[in-house]
């Protein structure tokens, strides 16, 4: 943070740059801020207090939330649909990784990262979260019960310039806040040609993938706050 100087009769007061300095910094903090903060070793705690949202992720991944500012993302729930036109709506929580333990990535394999999205956002109505939802995926597939929270899920793919992701993606509705909460669990996979041409996966190897992204799907808590 850096305070401005203000002239007073010609000179600059400290009393003058404490209250801008203490003015700046009740503006930069937001009310129910997100926060990521170690739990162990080996683990992160993301919270995301303005939807009562929670999930821990390792250590070793990256944490980014995603502006609508930015230029774009490959995870379906970073876009919604107005009007016919799919407009990007950036996320809350980005958690991605380009290795994992026991598996080798791109290029001696075509695994090239995993990534965990997380976005929410008010809706009126389930019918309308599920609606929000559906927009994202091209196939539907069975529901799910994690934890106690029941999810509608569907899957997406897409593939461009040699790239593919491979999408998972969970719903669910929350009444007592009125809020839509959805996660990507997303595999990218690239099968250009580096100094090596890329293997496929093994079954052994697809397993571990999804293991970690599962693990952090599970880890999810919901505690929404009240109206």
């Amino acid at each position: 943070m850096y305070a401005v100087p203000v002239e007073h009769n010609g000179g600059v007061t400290g009393h003058s740059i404490l209250r801008i300095s203490i003015i700046c910094l009740v503006a930069a903090l937001p009310s129910h801020a997100q926060s990521v903060t170690p739990v162990s070793g080996s683990q992160m705690l993301f919270s995301d207090p303005a939807f009562g949202v929670s999930f821990s992720f390792p250590s070793g991944w990256s944490f980014t939330r995603v502006d609508p500012k930015n230029s774009g993302g490959s995870l379906a729930i970073a876009y919604i649909h107005i009007d016919g036109r799919s407009e990007f709506s950036g996320l809350r929580g980005l958690v991605t990784n380009e290795t994992l333990h026991g598996l080798h990535s791109w290029p001696r394999t075509v695994f090239s990262s995993v990534e965990f999205g997380y976005d929410a956002r008010p809706t009126a109505s389930a019918e309308a979260c599920q609606k929000l939802a559906r927009e994202s995926w091209g196939n539907e597939a069975d529901s799910a019960t994690v934890n106690g929270v029941k999810y509608w899920h569907g899957t997406a793919g897409s593939c461009g310039t040699g790239t593919c992701v491979d999408e998972d993606m969970y719903a669910t509705y929350v009444e007592a806040n009125g809020a839509c909460l959805r996660f990507d669990l997303a595999v990218a996979t690239c099968r250009v040609p580096g100094r090596d041409f890329p293997r496929e996966l093994t079954t052994h190897e697809k397993a571990l993938i999804h293991a970690s992204l599962n693990n952090i799907l599970n880890s999810v808590r919901v505690a929404p706050p009240a109206r």
